[in-house]
């Protein structure tokens, strides 16, 4: 009879230690959500609140139907190493900007426009390897398509 009650308390010691298993589990499966909750609130926090983040300067435009993201830095929010060389390619291409729009079908895009903003960038990048720089190049790449559609519609028309 005695080996039966061991027997019986061992296997319900089992039983016993498995539930207490699941119900830790559980608890740090509830502990993990919550910390990684507190943690997406934190840095969402951070970003609205971070006078720097440069996502906050990421604005689209519109240009014959299509969107493209244009990043521009106020002067005064950016500080630090690199600051200048990235607020001399937000320059450059500002200026590539303002010479689309100035005139629907004029080429505004030189060769030598393209090589300074590319140089500007490299700069940039050297200067500040940690920043964004994807919306610079697909702006750019946008006013490169720009650039090769209106010279092909400056072939195509005939001179008077």
């Amino acid at each position: 009879m005695k080996s039966f009650f061991t027997l019986l308390l061992a296997l319900s010691v089992h039983c016993a230690h498995a539930q207490v298993n699941l119900i830790m589990g559980g608890i740090n499966a509830a502990r993990l959500a919550s910390r990684a909750a507190a943690n997406s609130k934190k840095a969402g926090q951070a970003q609205a609140t971070a006078p720097a983040g440069q996502e906050r300067y990421v604005t689209p435009f519109s240009y014959r139907g299509q969107q493209v993201s244009r990043q521009r830095t106020a002067v005064g929010n950016l500080k630090g190493k690199g600051a200048s060389e990235v607020l001399a390619l937000e320059a450059a291409l500002e200026e590539s900007h303002q010479a689309m729009l100035a005139d629907s079908a004029q080429s505004f895009l030189p060769a030598a426009r393209v090589e300074a903003i590319v140089e500007a960038a490299r700069k940039a990048a050297v200067a500040r390897s940690r920043w964004n720089y994807a919306p610079y190049h697909q702006e750019l790449a946008f006013y490169q398509r720009e650039e090769a559609r209106r010279q092909k519609a400056a072939a195509a028309v005939p001179a008077k």
